[in-house]
Formats: C-alpha cells, structure tokens, sequence
C-alpha cells in the first residue's frame, strides 16, 4: 500500500467519527442541515451549495473563516452525511476547493435583485390585488428574471424568508399566489434536498 492511500483511509474515518470542539460565536448562521445527503451520488453538488452557503455567511460578516471553524462546519455535514459518502474519499479537501470555486455566494444574486427592486415601482399586475408584502416579494422575481435573461430563476425558499424576516411557509404562499396570478410559471420541479424549483417570471412590459 502506497503512504499517500494510507493517509487517505486515515482520514476518510477521522472524518466520520472525530467530534471537534465549535467555536460558537464562530460560524452561526452556516444553514449545513439543509445540504446533507440524503441519497448516493449528490455529494458534488450539494458540498458545492454548502461551500456557496459558506461564501455567503463569510460576506455578510466581512471576514472568512478559520480553518478550524470550516472543519467544524465540514465535520458536522460529514458525520450526518456519512451513510453516502465512499470510504477513501478526501471530502474536506474536496469542500476546500469548492470554496475557492465558489463565484456567487449563497444570497448575493437574491440580495442584488433585492437592491435593485427598490429603485423601482412594483409590477402593476400585483397591485390590483392590494398586498404590499406580496407587492414587494413580486419586484426581486422580476429583478431575478431579468438578470437571468432566457434562463429560469431559483426562488429558496429559506433563503428568501430570511431576506424578508418570513418563514418559509410565507415565501411558499407568496409563490403560489404569483402563480396564481400567472406572473411565476414553473420550468422545474424541486428535488428534495437537492435543489429548489425554478420559475420563469412573465410579466407585461412596462
């Protein structure tokens, strides 16, 4: 056996059992539960979300992370992830690179349409209705869409109800409601635990 397999099965089970101490003032409001595997043959894309949920924290404190406290992070991902991840397999250097792949963070995209939205009035479609809230969450999709050109848009669900201080419930009835009203038109369908939907906003011209 080569040193450097050696190292690699070494590590694959430190992975999976070590307990590292968190650095509890450290990386509060990393969301990992919702990239955990819940099937073989996903980790790619969801250590990549992770890594771009990771970006995303980083920025809105205005500093990275330790490497102990991306460890931590990896660590708890990993230990409840384990079940699909392949023995041999480095994950943790697999999630550093993914780091520094990472060109849009977890929220700036939403948090650019959010500012762009505001500069603007409301789409008219919405106001007939009389719903500010609804109003004002139908102004980023057409932001998003915008910036999107031809290509469908991700409303997260999670990540939009804390943009607007509402539960993921609420951005899920405000969805339904701009379907409704044929202003979201669905391209594709979520997978649990592995990406949201993704819609088309169609809107008249203004």
């Amino acid at each position: 056996m080569k040193l450097a397999d050696s190292w690699v099965e070494h590590d694959a089970g430190l992975t999976r059992t070590t307990n590292f101490h968190d650095e509890t003032d450290g990386w509060r409001g990393v969301d990992w539960e919702q990239y955990v595997l819940k099937k073989p043959n996903t980790s790619n894309k969801l250590l990549h979300e992770l890594a771009r949920e990771v970006r995303g924290v980083e920025k809105r404190r205005g500093r990275k992370f330790s490497v102990r406290q991306y460890r931590s992070i990896f660590c708890k991902w990993a230990n409840v992830s384990a079940p699909f991840l392949r023995r041999g397999h480095d994950y943790f250097v697999e999630f550093l690179a993914k780091l520094d792949c990472v060109t849009v963070p977890k929220g700036e995209t939403l948090q650019a349409a959010f500012e762009r939205a505001r500069l603007r009035a409301v789409p008219s479609e919405v106001l007939e209705i009389q719903s500010g809230e609804l109003s004002l969450f139908a102004s980023p999709c057409r932001e998003l869409q915008e910036m999107a050109a031809d290509q469908p848009i991700m409303l997260h669900q999670v990540s939009m109800g804390k943009l607007f201080g509402r539960s993921y419930r609420t951005i899920g009835n405000w969805i339904r409601a701009l379907k409704t009203l044929g202003l979201l038109r669905l391209a594709e369908p979520a997978r649990r635990c592995e990406k949201a939907a993704r819609y088309f906003f169609v809107s008249r011209r203004e």
